[in-house]
């Protein structure tokens, strides 16, 4: 244990080093504490042996150093086992696991949002390797630990690909000064919404921070949308690439005019789509704008922890996304889904790679990852009175309390369907796409999905 303290603070020391040495991302805060290994170190290491390849998009702080002092503590459980960590930008990161993917020596472990966009797709393509018989070992020790809900996203056809580390969700991050400078309660209805954009563009305030260059941010507000008017179950049939997939419901269309209607009425800061997420996030912690609509991966940023000023820490809040008048789905979900972690089809170490994961599913590194962390982490009771804020807390009861928290439409529509309905946002946010015209390329490029993967499926 002793050890295992030594080498984390090591870490974080030169994490802090590389930053002030020019590394862009911040370093986490001298009393962030690091993520601990499990007590039980009793597990033979011997048997475990050779090298391990760990691809992550954990490339900012806190997460990067907490991470950074998981694979030592791992190491240290097992001296004849070195892991290879590559910690990448995420929206990189979607580029290069692919191609990783088509070579000969994709990476051992590898994150992956659970949904059709990667988890599906990926094992459709044979490149994750099932699960099952690790999870039911010790009769289901692995598998009882993690959150139900969660491990059941990364299911497909019975078997289980993958593990659940982080349960991500959207939601509306707001000034709390800015709203009481003028009267504004958070809204819990789509025009009540509308209002209060309304109030502050009267004074000359922006209401929402909008960057979409990476074209999926904007995206969002729409998805939301269809299911507030639609309903999960509905949505989620249409997203099956193999499914119904018309997309003939016109709640698609009105969803998209809804949010066409909103941009046109002059919410967000001028040209969106020349603007990166991140500089729309800076627009919103120096207030420079009311709203933010993110996910809850920005916790870390608003804090002492990341990006925002001091002056910022304790003037923000967040609420779920509003009531749509008449909308047929449940008005009370969330947004949102499981991300972890799968291991290659081509591993040549199994047993190692699985290991890994127990280890860091573990509960007393997942709770050591709160602590440092402080996000909601897929493992049963680790996130606790102790180790948790105001904000992590109130979202864990808004987990527990909804009636369904529904996937994004980009990880659940097969990838290049999804390409068509973020490229027409993007195109509509410009004024130079209509939602038929964009429903009408999405319709489009599922038949012709549909029809390749039935293909596909008969050459088999």
């Amino acid at each position: 244990m002793k050890r295992f303290v030594m080498v984390a603070a090591a870490v974080v020391g030169v994490a802090v080093l590389v930053v002030l040495a020019g590394c862009p991302s911040p370093p986490p805060s001298p009393d962030v504490p690091t993520p601990q290994p499990p007590q039980d170190t009793a597990r033979a290491a011997a048997e475990l042996s050779g090298e391990l390849n760990v691809w992550a998009i954990w490339n900012s702080e806190p997460r990067r150093s907490a991470l950074d002092a998981i694979v030592e503590g791992f190491e240290q459980e097992h001296p004849d086992l070195k892991v290879k960590l590559s910690n990448l930008e995420p929206d990189q990161y979607k580029t290069k696991i692919r191609v990783a993917l088509g070579g000969d020596s994709p990476p051992d472990v590898y994150f992956v949002w659970s949904g059709e966009k990667m988890l599906h797709n990926f094992v459709r393509g044979g490149n994750c390797l099932d699960l099952n018989k690790y999870l039911d070992e010790n009769n289901g020790e692995w598998r009882n630990r993690l959150i139900p809900q969660s491990l059941a996203a990364y299911e497909y056809d019975g078997k289980t690909y993958g593990i659940p580390y982080l349960l991500q969700c959207t939601f509306f991050f707001y000034n709390k000064d800015i709203f009481a400078a003028h009267s504004i309660q958070p809204p819990n209805t789509w025009d009540e919404l509308i209002a209060a954009c309304q109030t502050l563009k009267e004074a000359g305030v922006t209401p929402i921070a909008l960057g979409n260059k990476q074209k999926w941010p904007a995206h969002h507000v729409p998805c939301v949308l269809f299911q507030r008017l639609m309903g999960h179950e509905a949505v989620m049939a249409q997203y099956d690439p193999m499914g119904p997939g018309a997309y003939d419901d016109p709640g698609w269309v009105k969803g998209l005019t809804i949010f066409d209607e909103f941009q046109k009425s002059g919410v967000f800061n001028p040209s969106p789509n020349g603007m990166g997420r991140e500089d729309a996030r800076a627009m919103f912690y120096s207030e420079k704008a009311a709203m933010f609509y993110t996910g809850t991966w920005d916790f870390a940023q608003f804090t002492k922890r990341g990006e925002a000023p001091p002056e910022f820490w304790d003037k923000w809040d967040f609420f779920n996304f509003p009531s749509v008048k008449g909308g047929k789905g449940e008005q009370a979900g969330l947004a949102g889904s499981a991300d972890g972690y799968v291991i290659s089809s081509k591993t040549k170490n199994p047993d190692a790679a699985a290991a890994f994961l127990k280890y860091l599913t573990s509960e007393d590194v997942a709770r050591g990852f709160v602590d440092a962390c402080k996000e909601y982490v897929q493992v049963k009771d680790v996130v606790t009175e102790g180790n948790s804020t105001w904000y992590l807390r109130k979202y864990k009861d808004m987990v527990e309390g909804a009636p369904v928290i529904s996937a994004w439409t980009d990880t659940m529509m097969e990838r290049s369907v999804a390409e068509a309905l973020m490229n027409g946002v993007q195109g509509m946010l410009a004024g130079q796409m209509t939602p038929e015209q964009i429903m009408a390329s999405v319709r489009k490029r599922q038949a012709e999905v549909k029809k390749d993967l039935q293909a596909q499926g008969s050459a088999e």
